[in-house]
């Protein structure tokens, strides 16, 4: 990712609740470019982007290891992209690159209960709830969900 796309990324979380769903609960908000870039961990992850031909963000998201797995983490496609298949192709080959970079197994998320639309989608790719192994005050607003790094193959159509 370019550091000049993060203008783009950040247009596309306008309120409060829309950061803290993308970014977690400790994200803050309102922000500003450098709390931003902090609290995203960029360069820190692994930062994964669609774009098209022409230079334009169209999807974003982050893996790292968790509890020996490829978690993934930051996702999000353009407001306008949104029910255009660019989610499923962004988890897919974020989940291939992560999976073969840190050599795991499996793959992991959070998603919150709320967000219908993005559990839809990981379960289609794959993605089961499952216990989280910690305690974590925000996890009765999420679901823990795990996927094995099969569901990915790359000659996955």
């Amino acid at each position: 990712m370019r550091a000049t796309q993060f203008s783009t990324l950040m247009s596309w979380l306008p309120d409060r609740q829309q950061c803290q769903q993308w970014g977690g609960p400790q994200f803050r908000f309102p922000f500003n470019r450098a709390s931003f870039l902090e609290d995203c961990r960029w360069p820190e992850l692994p930062s994964y982007v669609l774009q098209n031909r022409e230079g334009k963000l169209l999807a974003f998201g982050q893996y790292y290891r968790h509890l020996g797995r490829c978690h993934l983490g930051r996702l999000i496609v353009s407001p306008n992209h949104r029910g255009t298949g660019l989610g499923s192709t962004l988890v897919t080959r974020l989940a291939q690159t992560g999976i073969k970079a840190l050599e795991v197994t499996e793959c992991s998320l959070f998603v919150l209960r709320t967000n219908l639309a993005a559990r839809r989608l990981y379960e289609k790719l794959g993605f089961v709830v499952t216990a989280y192994p910690e305690q974590r005050e925000w996890l009765d607003a999420c679901d823990f969900m795990v996927a094995p790094a099969e569901g990915f193959k790359e000659n996955k159509s």
